[in-house]
């Protein structure tokens, strides 16, 4: 292409691409495409997919965002785009020209080439991205009112001045932080980063067993937690800060970044999913996985209901869960046969909430031998402990791959259902209860599909063990003595509380398993088995949408209860207190588990129990 020498030697001029080699710059200028712009036409639009780098050649820009404010207006040498092609997203931002424009447009694949050769150019990009996302957050928290606390994800990390820079240095690792606060007897003291580490010790040849006080940085800027958020920005920025320290009331309590920043414009289910999928370790997997709680709360305060934050959290999970699979396959080489990864429980249904465990399984096809079980044990051991390691904790009931009980072909799954369903021993129905949710998450669908239909046929024509699994189900009961008083937990951690899931939420999701089952239907999730046991007859319309109505009121109280405790650092449960609750909040959940009592008797009298 001739007009490459003449696109290098504007390259070259142009912040950022200063930095790269001869070499580099060539390779740039041969993967641009030449466009031109009227006056007034779209470049690009909100919720578009962006494949480059778009450099202003001549001509000027314009971007708005998605509520068509004005961000910024782009000159001559100029790049946007970037903030999309970095975070593999959708673009934010509407792009017009609004001059006769001419655009240079730089494809993402030699963008990324380039930034993984030269540091430099990496970095300037970085420090881009992140300038651009901060006067944004600077934008949104002036109009908001957004303080300093709000964006404290943590409590503070600290450590003794005393320590030595090698012990120091161990224990960010370990927090997984990028600087360390620095507390003695007096209180806050200095703070040291990994910058500091890089520059001031290894760089300059200092001992590392000397204590890290020499390369703190004593008493730093710090800011106080009810400062405007776009205080802090605007300081970390003028300072060239990339860390400060957030104060009450002279007391340490936490510390802002400029990483906290870009989250508020990233901090979506999508960006995490994307973020989980470019991550090639279970290491780096847990690490990504640490933003679920903020996101999860992000997610409740922008009014999710529960059955929005059960499909995201499962998203999130499912995401995890291929991965790691990827990551295993990496190590291991090509699976010996066809396999299904089986999603068991509230991830089968899709319905997580932010305190969930691992319920999972393994379905082979029927070409594996005793010889493959190798790499399949293996398989699921990588996958069962990353998903422990990134807080899904290990089934209590060792209901999970890694166990060689659920790590079998498809004919031997096809025999422990009708060993199940014929011979529905207590035992067999809590299995039974566990294996009516699964759902294929990676793999081979086809094998799981065969399952169901075997499963369908022999679970519709069984009316006894249908009958035991409805009489099973009363283990499950709504929280109401006599007069419709709640009835608490009697003893241990939880005392004086209502268990939502045990004896709010399992009664309506086993009450839509046996409904759906007894119309012959094998839908996942709670509330479309409830609308097919309607539809086929099965219950009626009106119990069937007084059960989602329960449900969805249940699950909203559990999800805002889980919100309360992960934003007070807390582990979420499922147990509230009904003090936490109004009078009218009182008596309308009193209400929902009446409705679960009633439809739970209409159970027993359909199998003729009552």
């Amino acid at each position: 292409m001739k007009e490459v020498p003449e696109i290098a030697g504007f390259l070259h001029e142009l912040p950022g691409f200063s930095a790269l080699t001869a070499a580099q710059i060539a390779h740039c200028a041969r993967h641009i495409e030449i466009a031109y712009y009227r006056k007034g036409t779209d470049i690009l639009n909100v919720g578009e997919k962006n494949a480059f780098l778009h450099i202003v050649r001549s001509g000027a820009v314009e971007l708005r965002n998605a509520g068509d404010e004005l961000m910024t207006r782009l000159a001559e040498g100029d790049c946007f785009g970037f903030p999309s092609l970095m975070n593999a997203a959708p673009a934010r931002n509407h792009s017009i020209a609004i001059e006769d424009t001419l655009i240079y447009h730089l494809q993402g694949g030699a963008f990324a080439d380039v930034r993984r050769e030269n540091e430099a150019f990496d970095t300037f990009f970085i420090r881009a991205l992140s300038d651009r996302l901060t006067l944004q957050a600077t934008q949104k928290s002036f109009r908001g009112g957004e303080v300093v606390r709000s964006l404290l994800v943590r409590a503070p990390v600290t450590a003794d001045p005393r320590l030595s820079i090698r012990e120091t240095a161990q224990q960010m690792v370990e927090h997984r932080v990028s600087a360390m606060l620095l507390t003695d007897a007096s209180g806050f003291c200095g703070i040291v980063t990994d910058r500091d580490i890089r520059e001031r010790v290894v760089a300059a040849g200092l001992p590392i067993d000397n204590p890290v006080a020499e390369v703190m940085t004593p008493s730093p800027i710090s800011l106080d937690a009810d400062a405007h958020a776009y205080e802090a920005a605007m300081m970390m920025m003028e300072k060239n800060i990339h860390h400060l320290p957030v104060m009450e009331d002279g007391h340490l309590i936490g510390m802002v970044s400029r990483s906290d920043f870009m989250r508020l414009e990233t901090e979506h289910p999508l960006y995490l999913v994307s973020d989980i999928s470019k991550q090639t370790t279970p290491e780096g997997i847990v690490e990504a996985c640490q933003r679920m709680p903020a996101l999860i709360t992000g997610q409740i305060e922008a009014d999710a209901n529960g059955e929005q934050l059960g499909k995201f959290i499962t998203m999130i999970t499912d995401t995890v869960t291929r991965q790691l699979l990827r990551i295993g396959e990496t190590r291991l080489g090509a699976p010996p046969c066809d396999y299904a990864w089986v999603a068991l429980g509230s991830q089968g249904r899709s319905e997580q909430s932010a305190k969930s465990d691992q319920d999972n399984a393994l379905l082979l096809d029927d070409s594996a031998t005793p010889d493959t079980d190798e790499y399949f044990a293996a398989l699921a051991k990588i996958v069962n402990d990353g998903l422990n390691a990134a807080g899904y904790v290990y089934c209590p009931g060792d209901v999970m791959a890694s166990n060689p009980k659920w790590r079998q072909p498809l004919k031997q799954w096809i025999e422990y259902f009708k060993r199940w369903i014929t011979v529905p021993e207590e035992k067999a129905l809590m299995h039974a209860n566990i294996f009516f949710d699964l759902r294929c998450v990676a793999g081979t669908s086809s094998l799981v599909d065969r399952l169901k239909s075997e499963v369908r046929d022999m679970a519709r024509k069984n009316e006894i063990f249908l009958a035991l699994m409805a009489k099973n189900a009363m283990n499950f009961q709504p929280p109401l003595g006599f007069f419709r008083q709640f009835v608490l937990e009697k003893s241990g951690d939880h005392k004086h509380t209502l268990d939502l899931k045990h004896n709010g939420i399992m009664p309506i999701v086993e009450i839509a398993r046996i409904r759906s089952l007894a119309a012959g239907e094998l839908r996942i999730s709670t509330r479309n088995r409830l609308l097919a046991a309607a539809e086929a007859k099965e219950i009626t319309t009106t119990d069937a949408a007084n059960l989602i109505d329960a449900l969805d009121f249940i699950e909203k109280l559990r999800i805002e209860h889980q919100s309360r405790q992960l934003k007070a650092g807390e582990q979420p449960d499922n147990h509230l207190a009904p003090e936490e609750l109004s009078s009218l909040v009182r008596q309308n959940l009193k209400a929902a588990f009446s409705q679960v009592r009633v439809s739970q008797a209409a159970l027993l009298n359909r199998f003729h129990l009552a």
